[in-house]
């Protein structure tokens, strides 16, 4: 197997390799999602190519919760199967990237009139358990309300009924991105970044390759492939609008935005997974010395390179945070930075 360099000193080889060989795959856009498609053609043996007008990882690939979710919200939608595959692909992850993977107790706190009740709470635990595959000393525990106040002393205290205690996974987003992009390099795959799709090549009536531009010297090459796939998220429209293949489905893009506070400010010590006043879950997260708090989901239509906090989607998380924390008085002035992503859903009439 040809190992090849992932540096940046050998970015004018890689350029040179990418645009004298025809290869079996190439890939729009340097995420997750490109560079796991990446890993998995070129560990097949496949003759692999990624390309990235940004950094990898620059978009929604390194603005996330900052976990590997085990999908525990789409029980409440009854997407059992859903659960099931995202629980083991989880797994995954984890067995492969334990060093940017790392189990982490998250406490569901269960309040009177809330989105989960004891009951249905405890079932959808262990059913979250069985369905995503989650080792027996990782498993659900309910815990009493004065368990929950013990692990969580800053959560609201009043109409508390207790809590669910279950495990999710805690990443590095941007770090994970990077570890797969390179273990694809070591199965043979050319990547590059800072090199932007600007046009598609036909050959008989089908695409056979792009037309690139290096976004640091504006130079200009074509790369052909056999199969050209669309991993570019919340540009993929724009891509299928070059290819006037954008019919049926499209995207409806939503930002979510994460608020970054000093312990000092928000002491918290226990990860926690809880409910809004408007019906939303919100995650709160102890790292290090700071806490972060996120996310919303609000329509978004401007610059999606760079998606920005507004003072609305800061309001809304240190409302929920009063909500649920009513000791803590956490202000605008209180909030260190904050990051904004993009979240590329799929849009159907009527649906």
């Amino acid at each position: 197997m040809e190992i090849r360099n992932f540096s940046a000193k050998e970015r004018a080889k890689r350029y040179e390799q990418l645009t004298s060989e025809r290869h079996d795959v190439l890939v729009v856009g340097g995420g997750i999602t490109g560079a796991g498609i990446a890993l998995d053609a070129s560990s097949r043996g496949m003759k692999t190519a990624v390309l990235e007008m940004q950094d990898f990882a620059a978009g929604t690939s390194s603005r996330s919760t900052k976990l590997v979710h085990g999908g525990l919200r789409y029980l409440k939608q009854f997407e059992v199967a859903l659960v099931a595959e995202v629980g083991k692909e989880r797994a995954i992850v984890y067995e492969n990237g334990p060093h940017v993977t790392t189990p982490e107790q998250m406490l569901l706190p269960m309040h009177k009139g809330g989105t989960f009740g004891p009951f249905s709470t405890s079932i959808g635990l262990m059913v979250y358990d069985f369905l995503a595959g989650v080792k027996r000393a990782e498993r659900r525990m309910m815990l009493k309300p004065h368990e929950v106040i013990k692990k969580a002393p800053l959560v609201k205290k009043d109409d508390l009924v207790g809590g669910g205690y279950y495990v999710e996974y805690r990443t590095d987003d941007a770090r994970l991105t990077i570890e797969v992009a390179k273990e694809a390099a070591n199965h043979g795959a050319l990547l590059m970044n800072y090199a932007k799709v600007t046009g598609l090549i036909y050959e008989n009536g089908k695409v056979a390759g792009v037309h690139v531009e290096d976004q640091i010297d504006g130079s200009t090459y074509d790369v052909y492939a056999k199969k050209i796939i669309n991993a570019t998220g919340p540009w993929v429209d724009e891509l299928r609008e070059e290819d006037n293949s954008k019919k049926g489905k499209q995207l409806r893009l939503t930002k979510g935005i994460h608020l970054v506070i000093d312990q000092s400010k928000f002491p918290l010590k226990q990860a926690i997974y809880f409910d809004t006043p408007d019906g939303r879950m919100v995650f709160a997260i102890p790292r290090g010395n700071k806490a972060y708090v996120g996310t919303t989901d609000t329509f978004f239509d401007k610059n999606k390179a760079h998606p920005r906090m507004t003072t609305e989607d800061r309001d809304y998380i240190l409302d929920a945070i009063h909500y649920m924390f009513p000791d803590v008085h956490v202000t605008a002035d209180d909030v260190e930075s904050s990051w904004a992503g993009i979240r590329p859903l799929i849009y159907e009439e009527g649906k």
